[in-house]
């Protein structure tokens, strides 16, 4: 059925006229989303479709639940969003109610004994560290950026700067309160036990967490809507409030040496000619970090992710591709007084004799790679999370290969992509020249898990914001994942989201079967954001069948 405006009148009812709109102008605001190749693809396709038919805020998880009946009652669609960041928040069809939860945004809760915080959907990760700062407390600021939901990110993937320390999202879910795709509202953890509050998530309780995720990334609204989790927070030394001087792209900051230091390591190299060698070295560094357990920040980037994570602008972004202000790739850690300063200059002297043992040597002020990302943008690592990368290059943006995996494996994951993205750009079908380069092949971010008892690694891409542009960098992204299918990379099951499950579940044992089974048992009127989590209707027959010919 579609969307009428008896259902508009009901929606009114629940939320209030105030709250709820069919304005096109408005609804027009929602159906953008091109900073993705998939979304590129999914604004050409869909074109004014990719309109909602109206979008409404509810301020409470009573009213979430109101409006969702609705949906089932009137049989149209219904897109939950946190704060609207990829194109699974926008709506693939027309005749689609957007679920905006701007009006749901307070931090209910930070609890400095017990570590945790209660926070609904429209809290981000910029309001939640300022307030756990205040308490001695922070949380992980997601490379995406901190101004989008920690609720959505946590439920949906999730990686970290200080991932060393807070692993993935996933890791950092606690407890939720989920309203179903037909209406009804169930609780996970302890939550879900009268007056048990919202402290832990194994239990007692139910442990719902694993219908929230899929093999990397959640379920992108297709089993109803989160409105409220509980989640980790962790140690910090201080200072309270995050310092900072300058405005704008001049901002910067620098903590009290008391309390917190940076170290960029070198291993000299010949590069790409050393790769494999200097690799190898940076998951030495780590494993023994990991036996001294010290750090609070571990992480090797590419001369990719260091130029895109450190420039403030275009132009210095350009600059420093020609100028190779990072002729390869670093290590970076950074050192905090969790405890006391007596802590961090242990700590400070075990990194030393660690990485003098493995011949590294320790970048300073004066080195221009040192200057260009400690100077002047380190700490944005844990402020901000450098979100400029995805956009600053050419405003469009995809990650090449995704694993997750043991430190060395991840090293050879990253070695076997960016082997094949340079053997692409000189075969006679020269796949990915479309894209910006040299950048989009000199990739590599390999950031440990847990005190390194895993790691993630990503590879980007940059294309252009065309249809041209997109379906090129999606061809990558498919060429990447044959490769991680020919060597049963576990990297392949990162893809397993939306389209992809059911173009990959035969070869994951028919995993498809089972989504599809978990969808039609919660969603049996299919309102729940559709065609998350299984069927291909984003992308046409014909396009899907271009983009994966190469498997």
């Amino acid at each position: 059925m579609a969307f009428s405006k008896i259902a508009y009148k009901a929606l009114q009812d629940i939320v209030g006229n105030e709250n709820v709109t069919d304005d096109p102008v408005v609804c027009q605001s929602y159906s953008r989303i091109q900073w993705t190749p998939d979304g590129v693809v999914q604004r050409n396709r869909l074109g004014v479709n990719m309109r909602p038919s109206c979008v409404v805020l509810p301020g409470s998880a009573e009213e979430v639940q109101g409006v969702i009946r609705v949906a089932n009652r009137y049989k149209f669609p219904f897109i939950p969003r946190g704060t609207g960041m990829i194109n699974s928040a926008f709506p693939n069809r027309g005749g689609s109610m957007v679920i905006d939860p701007k009006r749901m945004n307070r931090i209910i809760k930070v609890d400095e004994k017990n570590m945790y915080a209660v926070v609904e959907p429209y809290v981000c990760f910029a309001e939640l560290q300022a307030e756990a700062m205040k308490k001695g407390l922070y949380c992980p600021t997601p490379p995406a950026g901190s101004q989008i939901s920690v609720l959505a990110n946590y439920s949906w993937h999730g990686a970290y700067s200080n991932s060393w320390v807070s692993g993935l999202g996933a890791h950092n879910l606690l407890a939720f309160e989920w309203v179903l795709p037909t209406g009804d509202i169930v609780y996970s953890g302890s939550a879900a036990l009268p007056g048990a509050g919202y402290a832990w998530n194994d239990g007692p309780g139910p442990d719902l967490r694993g219908l929230l995720r899929g093999a990397q990334f959640g379920q992108a609204g297709g089993l109803g809507m989160t409105t409220k989790i509980s989640c980790k927070l962790y140690p910090w030394p201080g200072p309270t409030v995050f310092p900072t001087e300058g405005v704008g792209i001049d901002k910067k900051s620098k903590f009290p040496e008391e309390t917190f230091r940076w170290y960029m390591i070198d291993f000299p190299h010949e590069y790409p000619k050393d790769e494999e060698w200097a690799l190898k070295k940076a998951a030495n560094l780590f494993y023994e970090i990991a036996k001294a357990e010290i750090a609070v920040v571990v992480q090797h980037m590419a001369e990719q992710f260091l130029i895109t994570y450190s420039s403030r602008t275009k132009n210095e972004l350009f600059e420093r591709l020609e100028k190779r202000t990072y002729p390869h790739g670093y290590c970076l850690i950074g050192l905090a007084a969790t405890t006391s300063t007596r802590q961090l200059e242990y700590e400070e002297k075990v990194l030393k004799t660690i990485v003098g043992n493995l011949g590294g040597v320790f970048l300073t002020e004066k080195d221009p790679a040192y200057e260009a990302w400690v100077t002047n943008v380190g700490n944005e690592w844990i402020r901000v999370g450098h979100a400029q990368r995805l956009a600053r290059p050419s405003d469009c943006f995809h990650q090449g290969t995704v694993n997750l995996d043991s430190i060395d494996s991840i090293v050879k994951e990253i070695l076997r992509a960016n082997r094949e993205q340079r053997a692409n750009l000189e075969s006679e079908t020269k796949l990915g020249a479309g894209l910006l380069q040299p950048l989009s092949v000199h990739g590599g971010w390999i950031s440990p898990l847990e005190g390194g008892y895993s790691c993630i690694m990503t590879t980007d891409t940059y294309p252009e914001q065309t249809i041209e542009g997109a379906n090129e960098a999606l061809a990558v992204l498919f060429q990447a994942l044959k490769g991680q299918l020919g060597v049963r990379s576990p990297g392949a099951v990162a893809a397993l989201i939306g389209p992809a499950y059911d173009l990959l579940g035969p070869m994951f044992f028919n995993i498809h079967l089972l989504v599809k089974k978990i969808k039609k048992s919660f969603d049996p009127n299919n309102v729940s954001n559709p065609p998350y989590a299984t069927t291909p209707e984003v992308i046409s027959p014909e396009e899907l069948q271009k983009m994966v010919q190469v498997l």
